[in-house]
């Protein structure tokens, strides 16, 4: 647990979570339908096959959602970041989680049972309408997931990643920055390939002056052409337009 459990009208994260369309004073009583915890890096917050409880909501760090193959690889669907819920099979009557999420740095998530969390979503309609319009983008960025998976070389899958990345997960920071702090697993396992295969791609992005490489922080420093290496060279999507050359 944490020493001081979050409140949900002072948050500075609520505005980016489902919880944003509520009133202060809903807000304030959210703070005795939830708990609480701490996790470590590398700390399972539940794990796929297990009883699914509840729902969480991100309050800081970074979590990463992934499947578990027979081998014991990982495929990384998604990252969640402050503002972000997950575990949603449990308020679908699904008994268990169907993935796996764990801190990838130190984190803070806030907890709801889907008891509380349904009666949340009948008493307050429109955030029944911000949940479907979240699972509608999750749903629209795994459909562009399972296409790159499918039809994209590990190269432009790669490049696409590292697009796409620092616009949808830069929490910190100016959003100039571009700059991605994920392990080399974790982006492996985000595009189905082996560690060593992206090591040596990310060499080669680096001579290629699209990256600078700093330990394990990438900056991309050219967007336009690693846009071009990502093959993203027609609409492709509601980011399509942060990938384009600027207007001369």
């Amino acid at each position: 647990m944490v020493k001081e459990i979050p409140h949900c009208e002072s948050c500075q994260v609520v505005r980016k979570s489902c919880f944003s369309c509520l009133k202060p004073e809903d807000l304030a009583d959210l703070k005795y339908e939830k708990s609480c915890s701490l996790y470590r890096r590398g700390q399972n917050i539940f794990q796929e096959d297990h009883r699914a409880l509840g729902i969480y909501c991100l309050h800081e760090g970074k979590v990463k959602i992934f499947k578990s193959s027979a081998d014991g690889r990982e495929q990384i669907v998604r990252l969640a970041v402050p503002g972000d819920i997950f575990g949603l099979r449990s308020i679908i009557d699904v008994k268990y989680y169907g993935v796996n999420a764990q801190a990838i740095e130190d984190s803070v998530a806030c907890f709801f049972s889907a008891d509380t969390f349904v009666n949340l979503v009948g008493r307050f309609s429109k955030l029944s309408k911000i949940l479907i319009s979240n699972l509608s983008n999750l749903l629209f960025d795994a459909e562009e997931k399972i296409s790159s998976l499918a039809h994209k070389p590990v190269r432009e899958r790669l490049a696409e990643l590292l697009i796409r990345i620092p616009n949808q997960y830069a929490v910190e920071g100016p959003a100039a920055d571009h700059t991605i702090n994920l392990s080399r697993e974790d982006l492996a396992n985000m595009i189905g390939s082996a560690t060593e295969t992206v090591i040596r791609l990310l060499s080669e992005f680096k001579d290629e002056n699209l990256i600078a490489i700093e330990g394990r922080k990438i900056t991309i420093v050219d967007i336009p052409r690693l846009a071009r290496a990502a093959n993203l060279s027609s609409p492709a999507g509601p980011h399509f337009a942060y990938y384009q050359d600027p207007p001369e």
